[in-house]
This record gives C-alpha cells, structure tokens and sequence, in this order.
C-alpha cells in the first residue's frame, strides 16, 4: 500500500488508536479540518492548521525519515494556497520543547525561514 494524506473533519473510529500516539495528549481540533496521513491503513502522522498559522504537525516516531512529513508538509501547502494564503508560519513556542529542535530542522530544510522563534516560508 501507499502512503495517502487525507483532509478530514472527523477522526475514523478505524485511526483512534494510532492517533493517540501522535496526538500526545493534545485534541484533535473540533470541526476543523485536518490532514491525517496514513500508510498501511494505519494513522502515521497528523497536521492542521488556522489560517498561515501550523498548529500542529506530527509524524509518529517509528515511521519518521520516510517521506511521510514532506509529503504532509506538502499537502499542508497545498490546501493554504488553495485557501488563498500566501504563507505558512509555525511558531516555535507553541511545540514542546523536546520537539522543538527536530521539528525546526525538518521544517527549515523543507524552506521555511525562522526568524525569532518563528519558521515561514512563502507559498
């Protein structure tokens, strides 16, 4: 099978539990949309968004450096711009900080640029 990023409202009763995994004790947002990725028919990562702001963007720890983030992130950008954004920021304060490093590398080599706490990147 292959990795598919889908746009949901609503989490499948089918991805509850690998959900929680990448959750950590955070809630998925109420009627939003978010993007869960999944491979296999399992949940591996998961990513939404307000506005230009990431608010949350996760990949499960034991499926990471296979191209599951990049293909998010690229997802992500995609349904910005269709939204009509012309940017994305992820503010570093709002990650936990043993997330922090990690996720501040992945997004700077995926283009973003950080500037006081913040990554950006045009779309």
């Amino acid at each position: 099978m292959r990795l598919t990023v889908h746009r949901l409202t609503h989490l499948p009763e089918q991805h509850h539990h690998h959900a929680r995994h990448i959750l950590q004790g955070r809630s998925l947002p109420a009627d939003q949309p978010f993007l869960l990725a999944t491979f296999n028919d399992r949940a591996v990562a998961l990513a939404w968004r307000q506005g230009e702001q990431v608010i949350f963007f996760a990949v499960r720890d034991i499926t990471r450096r296979r191209g599951v983030g990049s293909e998010l992130l690229r997802q992500l950008k995609e349904d910005a711009k269709a939204d009509g954004c012309t940017r994305l920021e992820l503010s570093l304060s709002s990650v936990p900080a043993e997330q922090a490093t990690g996720l501040a590398d992945f997004f700077t080599t995926a283009g973003f640029n950080r500037n006081k706490g913040v990554l950006s990147c045009s779309l």
